[in-house]
């Protein structure tokens, strides 16, 4: 008996002295109608996490227990269409924030699930929210990164008519990356399973690959041939500019032909306004990336001057 009045009283000495937060993941950003969680001995901070996609009404609040160190390490700013960003405090309930939703004409009579995160979180029973203006489609995306370039693998939310079904696969190496983009007029019609899709069998077509880290892994003596895998059908060089005069090569591998489509500017989404992607279609042709137009001035200039003074 006395053992366990000991333990009665811990436990509840443990509550009385816990962080308590709102725990929530909402569209609106308001929190403070949420339930409260106790937070663990080693949650010493309440996070308020926001999420936005460019382009697409999928505005995504999160709050609950974490930690300091968490909210230091936390990787904010935009990568390729998304940007997110964190805060945190240390009193009971606090909330440092709310997200500051903006609404672009009037609601149009569409609802769509709305939401940026895991498919825990972003399942079929998501949140859902009114859909204003020429954003009349439900838009749901499912990605897979490459190893160490992971962010929120699903995203929810109203569109207007620039999004369209899309599916994209590329191979780096032994790693396959995608994004599946799925566009539907119904309401709610976004709360779909996010199957892998599968890279497939051989298609005959051979490729360079390689993925630069900093220590010359796509220097010409040391590319790998890489045999490419059902839709993927073209190779593909990724380029991304240091300043306005260099450019290096990041990643080399197998892709899909809608990876190369200017059109749907699908890896400037995936990585950003400073890289770009260049295909071909034959066999390991992608061994060295396309002149631009600077490099071929700056050969035909110096062809002239030798042929000049021969």
């Amino acid at each position: 008996m006395v053992k366990e009045s000991i333990a009665i009283f811990i436990f509840c000495l443990g509550i009385a002295n816990g962080l308590e937060c709102h725990k929530c993941l909402v569209n609106e950003g308001n929190c403070s109608m949420a339930q409260v969680e106790v937070c663990k001995p080693n949650q010493n901070a309440c996070f308020f996490v926001i999420k936005k996609y460019h382009g697409l009404s999928a505005d995504t609040a999160k709050q609950g227990c974490g930690s300091s160190n968490a909210c230091r390490r936390y990787s904010a700013g935009t990568k390729g269409s998304l940007f997110r960003t964190m805060w945190c405090c240390s009193l009971n309930l606090c909330q440092p924030v709310h997200l500051q939703v903006n609404r672009d004409g009037l609601q149009n009579g569409v609802v769509c699930q709305g939401c940026i995160g895991s498919p825990a979180e972003c399942g079929l029973t998501a949140p859902s929210k009114q859909c204003y203006g020429s954003a009349d489609q439900c838009v749901q995306i499912s990605q897979r990164f490459l190893p160490g370039e992971e962010l929120e693998p699903i995203i929810k939310g109203c569109g207007n008519s620039s999004f369209k079904d899309v599916q994209v696969l590329y191979q780096i190496g032994r790693d396959v990356a995608f994004l599946d983009q799925k566009v539907c007029g119904q309401s709610n019609c976004n709360n779909r399973s996010f199957p892998e899709i599968p890279a497939g069998l051989p298609n005959g077509l051979q490729c360079y690959t390689c993925r630069d880290s900093g220590h010359g892994e796509c220097a010409l003596n040391k590319l790998q041939r890489l045999k490419c895998t059902g839709a993927m059908n073209r190779c593909v060089h990724i380029i991304k500019a240091e300043n306005k005069s260099t450019a290096v090569t990041i990643q080399k591998g197998c892709a899909t032909e809608s990876m190369c489509r200017r059109d749907t500017d699908i890896y400037l989404r995936l990585k950003g306004e400073d890289s770009h992607a260049e295909c071909c279609k034959r066999n390991l042709c992608n061994k060295a990336h396309s002149l631009s137009s600077p490099e071929l001035m700056t050969i035909l200039s110096l062809w002239l001057v030798l042929k000049v003074y021969q």
